[in-house]
């Protein structure tokens, strides 16, 4: 009896806080639970058989208690069996049919989960943050494996993978024995579609068009479609899906570069450290996406206890990129007026007429054609009834090798007779500037960067990995079931950047001492409307525009090299070139990084019932073992210089190379425990504790040593091969009330201990006569990370028709830590903060009833840290961003129906300030998307 007041009055508890908080009555929810009260499931472990107990959960859930569900409500409850039928804490999302996820993107649809926030890029989410750790602290799986990636970090890129290829993403929150270490934040699994999901022939296809309205209303395609067959007997099926769409985008930006510090005594000797932006730049980026991707596979069942799976996946994701921007660059050198505000923030300045500051035209290409691909085979032997063997053993590679095509060009125009004046507009607009030469003027023009390459790393990355498990059921006693496991994944990832060789253009040309026809380069004036409406009073609208390549081909002539103090130099190091600028690889940039893992876990699972409440008990310990190896090439500065033509950039002299290479080692116990039990009432108490660890990001982890030739902030960044992986013990509770098939109410508590976070350490050093700040990553700082997710999903069936089709799916996340801290704290005290850190919120409207569907949704994320020390080194904050979508569907039969996508309605747009409010940085717009289609089911 006291059992029964207990958990009612938790069930109260939990209603009262959810109904208040969604206006909802509590008459209908207890009307709802008397007449639909599913009974409490069954005590497994989805974590425990990866990818096939999602697919058991996709083929159970439309049969709920009897009753067919398709579409978004299908959706939900299988989202609500895998989160209640799994020992942990999990949360997933599923596609409503093959092919068919209810958003856009892989990262837009893991934004609904609770606890889980993206990272906004070119608009659209790219990466993905988990419980306020950043993409780095989440491991990301392609059904069950690590798949490679051709980022340059360890941080996964959903933009890869289309969606469409994609059955199920279930994200796991806690640890246990048998999951890939690496994801403190959580672990992610990304299940494509399978044969045996499915009985007998079975096809379906999607044709439609996507319109991006940042890139004036042109419609592109997107096409997708899936075939497969399984046998009678279910002993042999295959399944292959392919995916092709297109999207053109255009992503407006104003930027500051960031904000630097500095004294100014010519002015007042009380001016010692003002700060001030580095530059005022806008720009306008064209993108043409290419998105194609092929996907197999095949099940069989040879024999009765023996099953065979083999599985294959390639995409391409290929972006054209091309970048035009106006830029102010600062000089604080010839400010001869400047007013310093509350923190030393700058108010306004003036700069002389000697030209300082010149009118930037910059063009940049930055190009992707980013490939994946997968490949995996697993056996799977029933020794007998009661244990089983299996191996899985993947191989995953990924590239992009771009780096040569890219380029960086600017060609200005010194704002010599004129004095320029900034002004400082608050914290709801970016600075501005006034009274510079007109950059529509295509008669004066001057060449200065000249750089090929430059602009991303050629990526190449490899994957081989080894699964070998052992499980044992019992019949019997509270021992249920025993699993071991070996594990031993190989991964190498090679970094190479190409770029004008020692940067000859650049040394000569830099400075604006050649002038350039505007025919020789087809020079033109070019209108790029009002940036990110108008967030920089007075910004240009049309600058001058011209023809890459034709600059290139000039600056390769006598009538622009002959302009030079030193042509005969450069003529010597063109001709040594090809008589281009085309890039090469710097040995000074490259870096290949070999990681091998290992790792043995055993794990058992106990179940019993107190009284009459079942509980299930999960207990493992998880070894692994880490040895990694960085080679790279050591390339001696012998001399620098300050450029005589331009003061603000210095040129280098390099050395003979030699080739480097550093080691690191570490392993660690990993045990986990984790704890279930189904209360009264469809009440679901679960705990766990564990203990797990994230490696350091492999670009950390480079022996490259590099250069920035800044006379006013020269750099020198370097790597650390023995940097040890993130520790983290955890604690997790959570309590859920199930009252109804697409119905729930949870709360989720979760607390972590982080040791070992790397902390980038900046020291004085000396090279050469020249101050130089030395920079590198060291495990440094402890943080502790707490917070909880509350989610309420609920289906108004009780209302009259057509009402009853209504129904609300909610979720908050509040995350704190020890280790918050404001960017003015940061800035002053050097306090460590984890940048992500923040909280979310999602909350959806759905209606489905006959043949509609129909879902708005609002996506939150608080204001939160993006980086310790961004651009100048400055703590740079994201402000908040709510994002409103909507989905619809409408089924013309069984076989046909037409959707209706829209992304970002509300046009909302990226904001970024640096330590306080009036130093804001940076501005995005990226407008709204909008996709439509006809979707055909052949059964």
């Amino acid at each position: 009896m006291q059992t029964k007041k207990l958990t009612v009055g938790i069930r109260n508890a939990l209603l009262c806080a959810f109904g208040a908080a969604c206006g909802l009555g509590v008459n209908d929810l207890y009307a709802q639970v008397a007449t639909s009260a599913a009974a409490p499931a069954p005590a497994t472990s989805a974590a425990q058989d990866g990818g096939a107990a999602a697919t058991d959960a996709q083929k159970n859930a439309t049969n709920l208690n009897a009753v067919q569900v398709t579409g978004q409500l299908e959706s939900l409850l299988r989202a609500q069996e895998t989160k209640r039928d799994d020992i942990g804490v999990v949360d997933s999302v599923s596609a409503a049919e093959a092919g068919q996820f209810p958003d856009q993107n892989v990262a837009d649809a893991l934004q609904r989960v609770p606890g889980v926030s993206v990272n906004r890029s070119g608009g659209e989410s790219s990466q993905i943050t988990v419980r306020g750790f950043g993409p780095q602290f989440v491991n990301v799986l392609v059904n069950g494996r690590d798949m490679a990636s051709s980022s340059t970090d360890r941080a996964f890129d959903f933009d890869v993978l289309p969606v469409e290829l994609l059955q199920q993403a279930v994200v796991y929150k806690t640890g246990m024995a048998n999951l890939d270490e690496g994801g403190i934040g959580g672990t992610v699994n990304l299940v494509t579609a399978q044969p045996m999901d499915f009985n007998g022939f079975h096809a379906s296809a999607s044709a439609g068009g996507m319109n991006d309205t940042s890139a004036g209303g042109k419609v592109t395609p997107k096409v997708s479609g899936i075939i497969g067959n399984t046998n009678a007997d279910h002993t042999f099926g295959w399944l292959v899906s392919a995916v092709y769409y297109k999207r053109d985008h255009e992503t407006q930006s104003v930027d500051t570069s960031g904000w630097m510090h500095m004294g100014f005594p010519w002015v007042n000797p009380n001016y010692t450290d003002v700060y001030l932006p580095q530059s005022l730049q806008g720009s306008v980026t064209h993108e043409k996406r290419t998105r194609q991707a092929l996907s197999g596979a095949i099940d069989w069942k040879p024999i009765d206890d023996l099953t065979v799976k083999v599985d294959g996946l390639y995409s391409e994701y290929k972006v054209d990129y091309g970048y035009n921007a106006f830029g102010l660059y600062t000089n604080p050198y010839v400010i001869d007026s400047i007013t310093p505000g509350a923190n030393n923030t700058a108010q306004s300045f003036s700069e002389n007429a000697t030209g300082g500051m010149s009118n930037d035209y910059i063009k940049e290409s930055n190009p992707r054609d980013s490939k994946n691909m997968q490949f995996g085979l697993n056996l799977n032997y029933q020794i007998d009834k009661d244990t089983q063997i299996d191996l899985d053993s993947s191989v995953s590679r990924a590239w992009n090798k771009q780096s040569a095509n890219g380029y960086f060009v600017v060609v200005g125009t010194r704002n010599i007779g004129v004095n320029p004046a900034w002004t400082n507009n608050g914290d709801s607009l970016l600075p501005s500037y006034t009274d510079f030469l007109s950059p529509t003027d295509v008669n004066d023009l001057h060449a200065h960067v000249t750089n090929e390459g430059t602009q991303s790393p050629n990526v190449s990355n490899g994957i081989f990995a080894n699964r070998l498990h052992l499980s044992h059921t019992f019949q019997e006693g509270v021992l249920s079931r025993l699993d071991f496991g070996l594990e031993q994944s190989s991964q190498t990832k090679t970094m190479d950047t190409y770029n004008t060789p020692n940067s000859f253009g650049c040394a000569e040309y830099c400075g604006y001492v050649a002038t350039i026809p505007a025919s020789a380069i087809g020079a033109h004036v070019a209108n790029f409307g009002s940036l990110v409406g108008g967030v920089s009073p007075g910004f240009p609208s049309q600058w001058v525009d011209y023809d890459v390549n034709k600059l290139f081909a000039y600056l390769a002539t006598p009538a622009a090299y002959n302009q030079l103090p030193n042509a005969d130099a450069f003529k010597a190091q063109l001709d040594a070139n090809g008589g281009s600028f085309g890039a090469i690889p710097d040995p000074q940039k490259y870096s290949r990084i070999h990681e091998l893992v290992r790792a043995a876990y055993a794990m058992g699972t106990l179940d019993g019932n107190m009284g009459e409440m079942p509980w299930e008990l999960n207990m493992g310990l998880r070894y692994t073992k880490t040895d990694t190896t960085s080679e790279a090439y050591s390339v001696p500065l012998v001399s620098l210089v300050v450029n005589p033509n331009d003061p603000t950039n210095a040129i280098p002299t390099y050395g003979s190379i030699s080739p480097i290479s550093a080691h690191g080692s570490y392993s660690n116990w990993l045990p986990s425990a984790s704890f279930r039990l189904n209360l009264p009432d469809d009440l679901l108490f679960r705990a766990a504790v564990s203990k797990t660890l994230t490696r350091p990001d492999l670009s950390t982890l480079s022996a490259a040593v590099g250069y920035d030739f800044r006379p006013t902030d020269q750099t020198i960044t370097k790597g650390n091969a023995e940097l040890k992986p993130y520790l983290s013990k955890n604690l997790d509770l959570g309590l859920e009330w199930y009252f109804a098939d697409t119905s729930y109410v949870s709360l989720d508590t979760f607390y972590k201990k982080v040791d070992n976070f790397s902390t980038l350490v900046t020291s004085t050093t000396e090279v050469l006569g020249f101050p130089f700040l030395l920079t590198e990553p060291v495990n440094l700082n402890s943080a502790t990370i707490k917070g909880a997710e509350f989610t309420f999903n609920y289906q108004f069936t009780h209302l009259p028709s057509p009402f009853d089709g209504l129904g609300v799916a909610t979720n908050y996340t509040y995350v704190t830590s020890s280790a918050s801290a404001s960017g003015s704290e940061i800035s002053t005290t050097g306090k460590f903060a984890i940048p992500g850190i923040g909280n979310s919120s999602n909350a959806s409207l759905f209606y489905q009833k006959g043949p509609v569907e129909l879902r708005l949704a609002y996506n939150w994320r608080q204001a939160y840290l993006n980086s310790i020390a961004g651009a100048q080194g400055q703590p740079t904050t994201v402000k908040s961003y709510g994002q409103l979508d909507f989905s619809g569907t409408y089924h013309l039969n069984k076989n046909v129906s037409f959707y209706l996508q829209a992304t970002n309605l509300n046009n909302e747009k990226i904001y970024q300030y640096q330590v306080y409010l009036d130093r804001e940085s940076y501005a995005e717009a990226d407008g709204r998307t909008i996709a439509a289609g006809v979707h055909i089911d052949w059964k």
